[in-house]
């Protein structure tokens, strides 16, 4: 290239200033935008990567967990897994409940980063916080650390596991505390965790563990079993409180589903319920801080009758299966007002809505007996109702029950409340108690 003239005499600085683009286009000199937009990538590449570092460290202590159908040799379900101690890993119950139910037809094994693959045995079952301990054939050096789960809202925190068969990953997202109304206790995890990463480890800025990967709502929206649950299993099994079972871990389960629910039910009994009106009727409202209530009217013009109805339950239930959940309690208000109607045309309309007992989903016929059911005519809160109370029963944890309440008012023809309660795994005792508190607290409108 020939240099003008006019620039021979100019200095570096004034070609620069001068000689604009041409010159940069060349590469001759670089004007300060440059050189600024150069000092700002090496300031950011010297801004630690958290996720990385924390993948690096932990990604020899976070497995995969395969249940294997025995028959096939081929895998049936998988989750995640970390490693607590040398030959200890922890994932959830629900990703080895299978295995756990009909030890002949799966069996547990691990995957590691290697691509190697070893038998796991369970050791210790937390069916309440969704926990499970398992130990492997062949001993690590290293392992995770266990840390508390005590951050302050929005703290980065990162979850790692292996997320539908696809190969481990790493989440990064926020702390967002303690779920407030909540039978049991769960962190709420702003990021998104997928299946397969059920059971995989969540740490913190230092890679602590402060939580175990359970299940997820979608949309950022996912729930990690704080660490301190953890630690108490782990702590009992290392203690010898806990011992695998030769004969199967059915007495297991059920002796911790009777104290579950026996906590959860004297927490109940013992507090004063919230009571909403309905219609002509006060009833039993969001009863605790882990109840939500909600409701709508609906007027059906060419029926001539107007309902009203409130739902409400608790929001957490146990997983003891795919086919077998438990531990809920939910009740169904519906108030029904004729417009017109002839007392005999009500009465068929108000049959519809009552039916007992309600249809469960919650298990198969595997897992619980038919219906037993009791009908009569009986006064509460000062008016004729009728009354279903049925029950089933547990076939592999036989002291608990499904109970179902079903009522309906019957003392005008021309309107009427009707109520459904359905308290799901508890003991004949406990559902009797809280059966009759239920009906002492509905009262009719002076």
């Amino acid at each position: 290239m020939i240099i003008p003239p006019r620039f021979h005499k100019l200095n570096f600085l004034q070609r620069c200033l001068l000689g604009g683009v041409v010159f940069i286009a060349f590469g001759w000199c670089h004007p300060p935008f440059l050189a600024v937009a150069s000092n700002e990538n090496q300031v950011s590449s010297k801004v630690p990567d958290e996720a990385r570092e924390i993948y690096q460290r932990h990604q020899s202590h976070v497995f995969q967990v395969q249940v294997v159908d025995r028959a096939t040799g081929k895998k049936s379900a998988i989750g995640s897994g970390f490693l607590i101690d040398a030959r200890y890993l922890a994932t959830n119950f629900h990703v080895v409940a299978a295995a756990v139910h009909k030890p002949n037809a799966y069996r547990v094994e691990v995957v590691r980063e290697d691509d190697t693959s070893g038998a796991l045995t369970i050791e210790a079952i937390d069916v309440i916080h969704d926990l499970a301990i398992v130990k492997t054939d062949r001993a690590a050096p290293t392992y995770a650390r266990l840390g508390r789960f005590d951050l302050a809202k929005g703290e980065k925190i990162f979850a790692m596991g292996n997320p539908h068969d696809l190969g481990m990953t790493i989440v990064e997202g926020t702390y967002n505390g303690l779920m407030k109304n909540s039978l049991y206790k769960k962190i709420l995890f702003s990021g998104s965790l997928n299946p397969g990463m059920s059971g995989g480890p969540t740490f913190n800025h230092d890679g602590e563990v402060i939580g175990v990967n359970v299940a997820t709502a979608g949309n950022q929206l996912s729930f990690l079993v704080p660490v301190s649950s953890l630690k108490r299993l782990w702590n009992d099994l290392r203690a010898g409180k806990i011992r695998r079972p030769a004969k199967g871990w059915e007495p297991v389960i059920e002796r911790q589903l009777l104290q579950n629910q026996d906590r959860y039910m004297r927490r109940l009994l013992s507090s004063d319920w919230e009571t909403l009106s309905i219609g002509e009727g006060r009833v039993p409202g969001e009863i605790s801080g882990i109840f939500k209530c909600w409701g709508d009217s609906v007027d059906q013009k060419e029926k001539l009758y107007k309902y009203s109805y409130m739902d409400c339950s608790t929001d957490d239930a146990l997983f003891l299966s795919d086919s077998f959940q438990t531990g809920r309690i939910h009740y169904r208000y519906n108030w029904m007002r004729s417009k017109g109607l002839m007392p005999w045309r009500f009465y068929r309309a108000y049959q519809t809505y009552y039916s007992y007992p309600l249809e469960f989903t919650n298990a198969s016929k595997q897992d619980v007996s038919n219906f037993e059911c009791r009908s009569d005519f009986v006064v509460v809160g000062g008016k004729d109702w009728k009354v279903a109370l049925c029950a089933r029963n547990y076939k592999k944890y036989p002291r608990l029950y499904d109970v179902d309440l079903s009522m309906a008012s019957v003392h005008a023809t021309d309107r009427g409340l009707l109520v459904d309660v359905v308290a799901l795994g508890v003991t004949q005792a406990n559902a009797v108690k809280f059966m009759e508190k239920f009906l002492k607290a509905i009262q009719w409108k002076k």
